[in-house]
């Protein structure tokens, strides 16, 4: 599993920069200032998980070749839209801290930022999609992939505007809350009909659906309580605001982030421990 640790941080990593950065965008459509505590970790986050990509590549010098097939590779669209997505956050951060223009100069590279970063969401999921793996080549790729995003983006918000005291955090709370639980509420709702589509299909799909749900039994169980400690966190988080901004809610946020994160630690690794080839029982 080492390849596919790398893998693990590589996309989890990615996915949480470019949620925070979407999420970032969306609620300050009115007031800029919220977004300058919070684009830094957008970067280190991206810089990140690029780094930690060299991890699985057979040649990392090698990647930029990689890019020059883009009519027929959704791996080098991945790279190009990944690699676009930094460049221009790393504009977009030193436009929105250190030059004079205008708020929508600001929100348009921000947003086309945020946009080149969705489209390399959507290459990374069309990567397994496009395999021969039948636990992969399915919807429920797209939908884990999108809502990680979605989840750890706004709950990381959550805690970055806190520390930074940022204004309206009443009503940012509770938004990102409902964010953190429409993606949580995604990936619960689609994970039976996933489930029934693996053990009705072929060979590989059914001893994927066979380890999913019966050789890692502990870890399916800590990631369903780990799911719920985080939605539980964030609305304690959310109810200690309410008292008069108790000093315990960033206590709660600070644990649902962990949880969450843990989460979606243990789902990942899923994703890639039961991802059997149709080559299985060929021989």
């Amino acid at each position: 599993m080492g390849k596919e640790w790398a893998l693990v941080l590589f996309t989890l990593l990615a996915q949480m920069s470019v949620g925070l950065m979407v999420v970032a965008q969306a609620l300050n459509l009115k007031q800029r200032e919220g977004l300058k505590p919070v684009l830094l970790w957008v970067g280190i986050l991206m810089a990140a998980s690029m780094i930690v990509s060299l991890g699985h590549l057979g040649s990392p010098v090698g990647a930029p070749l990689a890019v020059l097939n883009l009519k027929t590779s959704w791996l080098s669209r991945e790279i190009f839209f990944s690699a676009g997505f930094f460049v221009l956050w790393l504009v977009s951060y030193y436009v929105e801290v250190r030059s004079g223009a205008g708020e929508g100069a600001r929100a348009a590279l921000g947003w086309l930022a945020g946009l080149c970063g969705i489209i390399a969401l959507v290459s990374m999921a069309n990567i397994y999609v496009h395999t021969i793996l039948p636990a992969w080549e399915t919807a429920y790729t797209h939908i884990v992939f999108y809502s990680t995003a979605l989840v750890l983006g706004a709950i990381l918000y959550a805690v970055l505007a806190y520390r930074a005291r940022q204004e309206g955090q009443g009503s940012m709370l509770k938004t990102t809350v409902i964010l953190a639980v429409i993606g949580v509420a995604l990936q619960l709702v689609s994970l039976p009909p996933y489930l029934a589509s693996l053990s009705a299909g072929p060979v590989a799909a059914q001893e994927s659906a066979r380890l999913l749900l019966g050789a890692a039994p502990a870890l399916v169980l800590s990631q369903a309580l780990a799911i719920i400690g985080g939605l539980v966190f964030t609305f304690l988080a959310l109810r200690a605001y309410g008292e008069n901004g108790s000093a315990l809610t960033g206590q709660w946020l600070y644990g649902a982030l962990a949880l969450l994160i843990l989460a979606e630690l243990a789902s990942r690794y899923l994703f890639y421990a039961t991802g059997v080839s149709i080559m299985v029982g060929q021989f």
